[in-house]
């Protein structure tokens, strides 16, 4: 009910049911149900409201009780929430690939197919972010093949859902290795594919905070109405599912007030971005607002530009993201690095 509640929209009503659910379960100490209730719960509203870390510790805890009374499939979708959640929150991503070939080993082990299809996409993300280069994407042609096979091949096989999953992870790492219109076609076939779900893969929020970015970049590139809209579009649902995570709000705020040309005080509220994606400790977006403010001075002639993309470069490397640092700190000059006006 608080799933089906948050994906028609109704956030206070998810809330409410959740707690509920969590107060039940607690007091009826019913560790067979506590798997299916945390995925429920956590991979929706609650994903939102409360801190990174918790819910981290809560899926993880819902993997181990699952293993433990049998629930096997529970389990390894805990364990897979788990993974989409940490990327989002922006744990190493050494780390992460870790976990995720621990636990699709599992999967294979326990032959738990859609927990393992929708794993593969995370896989092939983060080792995009960690392995690319410029002289591959020249040789290979496409940094995500493999991954676009596998992604048809679930479209031709009406797994829509899964589909979902694939088009936001693609069109996420797009976005951040500057391919746009990869990144285009990817959020194009997920709202496209949405239109026959009922439950769709917000990805604890980051779904709707980077459509909204891939929309304004796009708005800015084509110079679109129809891209304008769904910038506009896209930033009030990421308001909607951005409560527990401010420094969102304070990117796509300060993006939409450039996309309108209201710049005066661009530098400083990408700076007050920055700090706040800092203190939530979600290092990947501080990145991506640091770059932002790079691409913004850049645009503007402003030498600031140098200290923004060193800055981001930093934590990339810091994330992981050694690809996605070598792409953006490859230049010796800040007016060379790729701009996304």
């Amino acid at each position: 009910c608080s799933a089906l509640l948050y994906s028609l929209g109704d956030l206070k009503a998810s809330k409410r049911v959740s707690y509920f659910a969590l107060s039940l379960l607690e007091r009826l100490d019913c560790k067979e149900m506590l798997p299916r209730v945390y995925l429920l719960i956590y991979l929706c509203i609650l994903s939102t409201l409360e801190p990174s870390n918790e819910i981290s510790e809560k899926l993880l805890y819902g993997y181990k009780v699952g293993m433990q009374t049998g629930d096997i499939k529970f389990a390894l979708c805990n364990a897979r929430t788990h993974c989409a959640q940490r990327f989002c929150c922006g744990v190493g991503l050494d780390v992460l690939i870790r976990d995720i070939r621990v636990w699709e080993h599992q999967m294979i082990e326990y032959k738990q197919e859609m927990s393992r299809n929708s794993m593969k996409a995370l896989r092939h993300t983060v080792l995009a972010l960690i392995n690319f280069s410029v002289d591959t994407m020249q040789q290979n042609g496409d940094f995500l093949a493999e991954g676009k096979k596998l992604l048809n091949g679930h479209i031709e096989k009406n797994r829509q859902y899964l589909a979902t999953v694939f088009c936001f992870y693609f069109s996420c790492v797009s976005y951040i290795f500057c391919n746009y219109e990869f990144a285009r076609d990817m959020v194009e076939m997920r709202w496209k594919l949405e239109n026959n779900l009922k439950l769709r893969f917000g990805a604890h929020g980051a779904a709707s905070f980077f459509d909204t970015l891939i929309s304004i970049t796009l708005a800015h590139k084509t110079k679109e109405d129809t891209w304008k809209k769904h910038a506009h579009e896209c930033f009030e649902k990421a308001l909607k599912y951005s409560k527990g995570r401010p420094h969102r709000v304070l990117i796509l705020k300060t993006e939409i007030d450039v996309l309108m040309g209201n710049i005066n005080n661009a530098v400083t509220n990408y700076d007050k971005a920055i700090v706040a994606a800092g203190e939530s400790k979600h290092i990947h977006e501080e990145a991506i607002a640091n770059e932002r403010a790079g691409d913004f001075c850049l645009s503007k002639g402003d030498a600031r530009a140098y200290y923004y993309y060193s800055r981001a470069h930093e934590l990339y490397l810091q994330w992981g993201a050694k690809g996605k640092a070598v792409q953006l700190g490859g230049k010796e000059s800040p007016l060379t690095f790729p701009s996304r006006f």
